[in-house]
């Protein structure tokens, strides 16, 4: 069986250049690594994983920081659908990703004991529990991490997100090439970024004249049908209404079908992302979805590269938003009357 000093002898490099080159070290240049890995695969040398982890002083594993609540997998099931694209992209370098409970008040001293106990080599943290003070600890000691969502304050954090402005825009935009002119937008309370992202997009793209309303609540499909009952009551007709979440989306569609309101003949009815409902309410719900297993997937695989190269500065947006187009929208035929 072959020896890392068969290898290094026929690679006519050092035993020292050799465990580099095969651990993944970034001060190698690509064309040794790739010079040492043919040797090592010509002579079939297969280096010991606990003496790679040892010299590396690495434990092959990083750790998801979130907060973990009751009824969590259904208020917010892209948590789940990032993390199993996180690991995925993970397991194919070899690493593994576990997935820790963290309240906002104690994420400084659970990152700092977890990467002073050496129990992972990175962190990736959600966007909700991330703190300015938190913010400065990661870039002063340059731990390697990667935060899921754009911090909702000026940092050097590095951070992947989807574009939820963007979102909101699209939604928008295909509602206006619809003929809608009176649009009304259900969204979450106002500490919720992701929701106040889309409604920017929305508004930047309809403009002042076309938003009838604008009514915000808590993300429950209780709010939903609330909300969706007092637009029912405003005394302007309402051909659309956009709901910046799935959750919102139902309650409002039960309260129109309540009051006998026909989608989307009488009302047209747009949201945001496929889970955990859309495909499944009656009409099914058109979205503007985002892809967040793909974005677990590039998280992951940016959080190796810190890993490598902790000096690394990322600041990135993910896989563009999609319109899926079901049986919630169609054209206002109102609004081609009125211009007839």
């Amino acid at each position: 069986m072959a020896t890392i000093k068969d290898v290094a002898r026929e690679a006519g490099t050092s035993i020292s250049t050799v465990s580099k080159a095969l651990n993944g070290y970034y001060t190698i240049s690509e064309e040794k690594i790739e010079l040492v890995k043919q040797v090592a695969e010509r002579l079939g040398y297969r280096p010991n994983a606990r003496a790679q982890t040892f010299a590396r002083k690495a434990t092959r594993s990083v750790v998801l920081l979130t907060g973990l609540k009751k009824d969590i997998a259904f208020e917010n099931p892209h948590m789940f659908e990032i993390l199993a694209g996180i690991e995925s992209s993970l397991r194919e370098k070899d690493y593994s990703v576990t997935l820790r409970h963290c309240d906002i008040k104690d994420v400084c001293f659970l990152s700092r004991e977890i990467m002073s106990g050496k129990s992972a080599d990175g962190l990736m943290i959600h966007a909700s529990v991330v703190t300015k003070e938190l913010s400065m600890i990661l870039c002063r000691e340059e731990i390697p991490h990667i935060v899921i969502g754009k911090p909702d304050f000026r940092s050097n954090l590095c951070w992947i997100d989807n574009n939820n402005e963007l979102s909101g825009e699209i939604a928008a935009r295909r509602l206006m090439e619809l003929g809608h002119r009176k649009i009304a937008l259900i969204g979450s309370l106002e500490d919720d970024r992701i929701s106040e992202d889309r409604i920017k997009g929305v508004l930047s793209e309809l403009g002042e004249p076309c938003i009838a309303k604008i009514i915000r609540g808590d993300s429950t499909i209780e709010e939903g049908e609330r909300m969706g009952s007092i637009l029912l009551s405003e005394p302007n007709k309402i051909t659309a209404i956009i709901c910046v979440n799935n959750l919102l989306a139902v309650g409002c569609l039960r309260a129109l079908n309540e009051k006998g309101i026909v989608v989307p003949d009488d009302v047209s009815l747009i949201t945001f992302d496929e889970y955990p409902l859309a495909k499944y309410t009656i009409p099914p719900l058109t979205t503007v979805s985002i892809d967040v297993y793909d974005l677990g997937v590039q998280a992951g695989k940016l959080l190796l590269r810190k890993i490598k190269k902790p000096e690394l500065s990322i600041q990135s947006y993910s896989t563009l938003p999609v319109l899926v187009e079901r049986h919630t929208t169609t054209r206002c035929l109102l609004f081609e009357q009125d211009t007839v």
